[in-house]
């Protein structure tokens, strides 16, 4: 039998896929780079798996599906690759995705039942991190605070406009509950732009949640694991951009100025790091999460949402606030493939 090896599982069945194959080409460049043994696993947009074939790096960067060499199915204690090719034992799974139901704990469940060890947060921690009302319910009766507002199951756009207007004032934010990368999201400043970002949202989600606008200052912070398990909360990061949000294009095209450490008194430096370390605890994540905030003027603090598998791609901030914290991008690699062949730290 081969020697079991960790798999770096990407894609998927998610509107972020594209964004997954990115964050897929950085680590196995490392990977690949460094000589460390691993399995390249991807998932097509409906779901199935494939072994992939020499080194999809390339094709990843570009956007563009890998080489498949074996359509395979996870089981217990690795994949079995079909048309009689056999048994491939994993070590540990890596998830580079984003989004959908691999970032939602549907994977994360499968891999217990499974007996596979995988890094990052568990089942119910992403299922809860990735709806962004249900997460805000869990952050708030933890004492963290929050933006205000609720969510909406929308059927037709305009019976939410009714009550978004008799409970916030424009302008409103508008996005999926259960989506990442911006996609869906936008301002209302008005009725009609209400109507259209709530349509743009549903038709992401049908769950839609909306929320007073919040002008302000937008920091994030990295939480990892160490070598043996202990948290740490990395300096806080800021980014600047021309958008009115930090939008799908801003995060991916023409990207964001990224400063790390943020230029923040240390007083609200070490406050915002101590909310992290407290939203990851509250939510019961694993191993790295990245907790994002908007601090206003007046240096009022609201964390906006904490994501379990953030992105890893070079325009990612999570990688840059892992370096700043001493722990180079190489180094954050084969942390995560040690989480994921000890499933936990």
């Amino acid at each position: 039998m081969a020697r079991p090896l960790p798999g770096v599982l990407f894609g998927g069945k998610s509107n972020e896929y594209a964004v997954s194959l990115l964050s897929a080409a950085s680590v196995l460049s490392v990977l690949r780079s460094e000589g460390v043994p691993h399995h390249a696993l991807w998932m097509d947009r409906d779901g199935r798996l494939f072994l992939c074939a020499g080194d999809p790096v390339a094709a990843c960067a570009a956007g563009v599906d890998p080489s498949p060499v074996a359509p395979a199915d996870f089981t217990r204690g690795g994949v079995l690759l079909r048309d009689g090719r056999g048994f491939l034992p994993l070590s540990g799974v890596l998830p580079v995705v984003h989004g959908g139901t691999t970032e939602d704990g549907r994977l994360q469940g499968m891999l217990d039942l499974l007996g596979l060890p995988y890094a990052g947060s568990g089942a119910e921690a992403c299922a809860v991190t990735m709806n962004k009302a249900l997460c805000k319910t869990v952050l708030s009766c933890a004492g963290i605070p929050v933006a205000g507002g609720f969510a909406l199951a929308v059927g037709d756009a305009s019976d939410a406009i009714q009550r978004v207007e008799e409970t916030l004032a424009y302008p409103v934010f508008v996005k999926p509950a259960r989506s990442g990368s911006s996609i869906g999201a936008g301002i209302a400043r008005d009725r009609a732009e209400l109507l259209a970002r709530t349509s743009e949202a549903a038709a992401t989600d049908p769950l839609v949640l909306f929320e007073p606008y919040i002008a302000g200052r937008e920091i994030e912070v990295g939480v990892l694991a160490d070598e043996a398990g202990r948290l740490f909360a990395s300096p806080p990061g800021e980014l600047f951009f021309d958008a009115g949000f930090y939008d799908y294009e801003t995060k991916y095209g023409a990207g964001a100025d990224i400063r790390v450490p943020a230029d923040l008194p240390a007083a609200l430096s070490g406050r915002l790091r101590e909310l992290a370390l407290a939203a990851f605890d509250a939510l019961g994540c694993r191993h790295f999460a990245r907790v994002d905030f908007f601090v206003s003027r007046d240096g009022n603090v609201v964390l906006n949402e904490v994501n379990a598998l953030p992105g890893l791609t070079d325009k990612s901030m999570f990688p840059r606030l892992a370096a700043a914290a001493g722990v180079p991008f190489s180094d954050l690699v084969r942390r995560l493939v040690a989480f994921a062949i000890e499933g936990t730290p």
